[in-house]
């Protein structure tokens, strides 16, 4: 009998990002989501539809891959986000993310009586 590890199970994330954010993830003609890709080992996407002021960024793989594709499009949005700002940590904007969760699994997420959700709070 094979032993099912995290490894194994295929996770997707969707994210909701601004066009004016979606720049500095792809980068110079794909540079950037390329390294991230090459990186991370995880299949990430940037949905072609721009007729409104979102895009979706659909990132699939093992947990591994996928925290650290977090880890690269989080740093080079913080970078992006503060860049020309004061040195000081106390003057970072932080990044904000925002998740796209379907209806049926929300109730995995808030957990009974909203305990799953203050524990990814805490």
């Amino acid at each position: 009998m094979e032993d099912n590890t995290s490894q194994d199970v295929i996770i997707t994330v969707r994210l909701l990002k601004i066009g004016k954010e979606i720049g500095g993830i792809i980068g110079k003609a794909g540079s950037n989501i390329a390294k991230f890709r090459a990186e991370s080992k995880a299949r990430i996407t940037i949905s072609n539809e721009q007729s409104g002021p979102e895009r979706i960024v659909t990132i699939t793989g093992s947990q591994e891959q996928i925290h650290k594709a977090f880890d690269l499009i989080t740093e080079k949005m913080h970078t992006d986000i503060n860049s020309g700002l004061a040195t000081s940590a106390t003057n970072t904007v932080p990044v904000t993310i925002r998740l796209i969760v379907p209806a049926s699994q929300c109730g995995s997420i808030i957990g009974k009586g909203g305990a799953k959700i203050k524990e990814i709070r805490d």
